[in-house]
């Protein structure tokens, strides 16, 4: 099999753990902050490639709970079982865990001091580029067609106009995405 490149190695559990761990623990913006970030790693190490990845992502939003800790989860199942499973929960939860425990020993002392509210401040106008990115990258890896274009603005534009309804509209847009998929 001359010009195939090597499958790479399977990830260790020290891989997995590590990745997720420094993952959570430099990923300041919560769950849609560490999404690209960790579709990213994981396409760089060869462990999957993008469309696998963003289709466990889209299975990942369908759970509840915090989407970086359900897409982790997810991605370290695929790697390597129950084993990255848990490897992924630990890697992803202790950082946060460890700061928050940091963070509120030292916020009450520190916290009115220019330079903390100017670092939070920082922090949280980054995130809207990081979404965006995701968006992106999420949009150029989908096969689109008029049905799914329609679908997705429809949705988009309901769920704004009501945005107390915005759960049942959503599930509501599926179920019509979906039948649409089906009949064609």
């Amino acid at each position: 099999m001359e010009g195939t490149s090597p499958t790479p190695p399977a990830p260790s559990p020290g891989d997995i753990f590590w990745t997720f761990f420094r993952i959570s623990a430099v990923t300041i913006g919560g769950g849609y902050a560490m999404v690209p970030v960790i579709g990213k790693e994981v396409t760089a190490k060869r462990w999957m490639e993008e469309k696998e990845f963003y289709d466990l992502f889209a299975l990942a939003q369908s759970f509840p709970g915090p989407i970086a800790l359900n897409t982790a989860l997810i991605v370290g199942r695929k790697m390597a079982g129950m084993a990255g499973f848990c490897l992924a929960l630990a890697g992803i939860l202790v950082p946060p865990f460890v700061s928050v425990l940091v963070v509120a020993l030292l916020l009450d002392g520190f916290g009115n001091l220019a330079p903390v509210r100017g670092f939070l401040g920082g922090a949280a106008a980054v995130i809207p580029g990081l979404v965006g990115a995701l968006l992106w990258r999420m949009t150029r890896t989908r096969t689109w067609t008029v049905w799914r274009i329609a679908c997705t603005l429809c949705a988009a534009a309901a769920v704004i106009a009501f945005r107390s309804w915005a759960i049942p509209l959503f599930f509501a847009s599926v179920l019509v995405a979906l039948a649409g998929e089906v009949r064609s």
